[in-house]
């Protein structure tokens, strides 16, 4: 009799454990791999859609979605403007508020204002599932609901963030280019628009970055359900690790940060895919470990900001 799967990888069906370990199609070094890296991202998307006007407070999409915002503009501006992507945090009643509010705690303050005091126009916007765009039924039930319409949460959102990056990059606020930046879930919405936008010229990305593979055999929350949903693309995870996927947006400059203690990212998955994407980006990429757990510091936030001036 075969012992049950504890969901550790020794566990697993002979087949998933060959998938685990087998060698991705589209890894750095292979063959045109960055173009086809680019086109796979551009395939696994929703088409374009285009972004109409910005009005009391909600950004109008030409489909007819809405998204609630906020856009802040310093007195001066002198650094690029910035679109913030939103945590996770398991708070969906707020969205683009968390990034003006810190009402959980995790960036020791408001870290939009830090933003704007150092000269970059923000802009802040509640992504699909989140505040007045919340639907029934938990994360779960949404994934398989956006899976059975030929689509994902993390692709909804990928093209949502790209297509905002559009509208942005036309406003005057932009003219000094336009960055991502986000923690958490946020970090991967950030890195993730670097790769899929032409119009996004840098991004900041903490704590959100590592290989897929290692948090798998790691058991990490990735496995878990639920919020890792708006994390997997199911048409790419064949094809591409999570750095070989950031590839898309080499060599434009990237800023990776995480804790040390992350209980979600794990240092023996971090570490070696930043080693990974120093290879690839070179000197245009600035990636460390710092002390802590699974938050974004002010003293972090200080040295992004550096690093988009």
């Amino acid at each position: 009799m075969t012992a049950p799967c504890d969901g550790a990888p020794e566990s697993w069906p002979p087949d998933w454990r060959r998938r685990l370990n087998a060698a991705l199609p589209l890894a750095y070094g292979a063959p045109d791999a960055q173009a086809r890296i680019r086109a796979a991202w551009a395939a696994a998307l929703p088409a374009p859609d285009l972004v109409t006007k910005f009005k009391n407070g909600t950004l109008h999409f030409a489909s007819g979605k809405r998204a609630a915002g906020v856009v802040l503009v310093p007195d001066r501006i002198t650094g690029c403007a910035v679109l913030m992507l939103h945590d996770h945090g398991g708070r969906f009643d707020l969205g683009w508020r968390k990034m003006v509010a810190d009402p959980q705690g995790f960036y020791g303050g408001p870290p939009a204002q830090r933003l704007v005091a150092a000269g970059h126009p923000v802009f802040c916007f509640d992504a699909l599932g989140w505040a007045d765009r919340q639907m029934p039924g938990d994360q779960q039930a949404l994934a398989c609901t956006a899976m059975g319409l030929g689509t994902s949460l993390a692709g909804l959102v990928a093209g949502e963030d790209r297509d905002i990056a559009a509208w942005i990059a036309t406003r005057p606020e932009a003219r000094l280019g336009l960055a991502a930046w986000g923690f958490s879930f946020g970090a991967f919405r950030a890195w993730q628009a670097l790769a899929v936008s032409d119009h996004v010229t840098a991004a900041v990305a903490m704590s959100w970055m590592a290989w897929r593979r290692e948090l798998l055999r790691l058991q990490a929350p990735i496995s878990a359900g639920q919020a890792a949903f708006w994390m997997l693309h199911p048409s790419l995870s064949g094809l591409a690790d999570l750095p070989d996927l950031a590839m898309a947006g080499a060599p434009k400059p990237l800023f990776l940060r995480s804790g040390d203690a992350d209980r979600h990212l794990p240092l023996s998955a971090v570490t070696p895919a930043f080693d990974h994407l120093r290879r690839i980006w070179g000197g245009r990429l600035d990636a460390e470990i710092f002390p802590g757990g699974h938050l974004c510091p002010p003293e972090v936030q200080q040295q992004a900001i550096a690093f988009l001036s």
